[in-house]
């Protein structure tokens, strides 16, 4: 059963809030409640902590004998956050990134998957900025859970009423079912683009900015997983719970790779790396004054994927990624995934506008020895949850 942080925003249907609590509470799961200060003045902070057992957030700053970081104890308990229900004004805040009170504050400084149940005036509802509000959180992974359409409390007719209890529950209880789907597994994700020395200043390199990489990481550690994180010039901030291995060059990478791929139970190689490489390197600069050409001689690097490939163990999960652009690049791929020994290999297809190195969408297609998927344009995030329901479905973990 999952850890749930209720968060209740202003509205009257603030009181449907209470049965949910109840409900999920009979369904085996701990929850804790954070409101914003005008939920409040619908149902009593009281009710929510007597019933919940706990010290309910309303106040971001705590009271003045107690003061501490009360919202990052709040998102640190969470493992599923739900909004029940769900202002118009609270989804503009948390699509917006505005930390204004203990309820969004508490949703920013978690990586939990977020379930929302909103609730509003019908015209509220439909007004383009509501509707834009929550297609951009859709695309980073939040599952909206549609009001019901019938008469409100101010006596309109429509869509807005909060949803029912069972079909607000049965969505969490969705998302609990994959939250801990990777629990107990070993997952290594390489990132980023290796860089190849031709001296001490210049180097030959991609445009990877390790984007896939870190929505890969953070999805799977939310997911339970332990994860490792080898990285390739990556400039993105770290999360804390997982580690990271630091290796610049496809040489380093490779090393790296054995050394961590061993003990895996998926591997996921989202790394551009390099497929050439100087032969020699300068140790200091290569004066430019003393020629107008500069010639460089390549070899090849090793083929990481291939060689991880060979080596997979008994159990192991190893998916591959190949950005390919034009209209035979599917065909490619499905080549690849054979050749390479992936049990999965993801496709994007990088001349597509906006997807491309450093974007944070992508458009994917999953393909495996026995069905292909393309996946709609998404945030990173949400093509990471299905990169890894393809692991989660299809691994059973190493022979021990």
């Amino acid at each position: 059963m999952a850890r749930i942080l209720l968060g209740v925003s202003s509205g009257i249907a603030a009181y449907k809030a209470v049965d949910v609590m109840r409900e999920l509470q009979r369904q085996g799961h701990e929850v804790r409640v954070v409101m914003t200060p005008n939920a409040s003045r619908f149902v009593g902070v009281e009710t929510f902590a007597a019933l919940s057992g706990h010290t309910v957030g309303i106040d971001l700053f705590g009271h003045d004998e107690t003061p501490g970081f009360d919202h990052l104890d709040f998102a640190r308990f969470a493992q599923i956050i739900l909004l029940c229900p769900a202002s118009a004004n609270t989804l503009a805040a948390i699509a917006h990134g505005d930390a204004g009170n203990m309820l969004t504050t508490s949703v920013l400084a978690s990586d939990a998957p977020v379930v929302v149940a909103p609730a509003m005036n019908p015209k509220m509802w439909h007004h383009p900025a509501t509707q834009a509000n929550l297609n951009l959180l859709t695309q980073r992974g939040v599952a909206i859970i549609t009001p019901a359409e019938g008469t409100l409390a101010d006596g309109d007719v429509g869509i807005g009423r909060l949803q029912d209890t069972a079909t607000i529950c049965a969505a969490v209880a969705n998302v609990a079912t994959t939250h801990n789907d990777l629990d107990g597994r070993n997952v290594v994700i390489t990132g980023g683009g290796t860089r190849e020395p031709i001296d001490a200043v210049r180097y030959i390199g991609n445009r990877s900015s390790g984007k896939m990489a870190w929505a890969l990481a953070d999805r799977a550690r939310a997911r339970g997983a332990s994860v490792t994180v080898i990285h390739a010039n990556v400039d993105l901030p770290q999360n804390p719970a997982i580690t990271y291995v630091s290796a610049p060059t496809a040489d380093q990478l490779y090393t790296a790779c054995l050394t961590h791929a061993v003990h895996a139970d998926i591997v996921i190689m989202a790394a551009a790396v390099a497929d050439f490489r100087p032969t020699s390197t300068t140790a200091g600069k290569i004066d430019k004054s003393t020629s107008t050409t500069l010639e460089l001689t390549l070899e090849k690097t090793t083929d990481i994927l291939s060689e991880l490939g060979q080596r997979k163990s008994v159990g192991q999960f190893l998916i591959g990624f190949a950005a390919e652009a034009g209209h035979e690049g599917l065909a490619r791929a499905r080549e690849k995934r054979v050749r390479k020994g992936c049990d999965a290999l993801v496709y994007n297809d990088i001349s597509v506008p906006e997807i491309g190195f450093g974007s944070d969408d992508n458009e994917i297609t999953i393909l495996t020895a026995t069905h292909e998927e393309r996946f709609p344009r998404a945030s990173k995030g949400t093509c990471a949850d299905r990169i890894l329901d393809c692991a989660a479905a299809s691994s059973s973990g190493r022979s021990q």
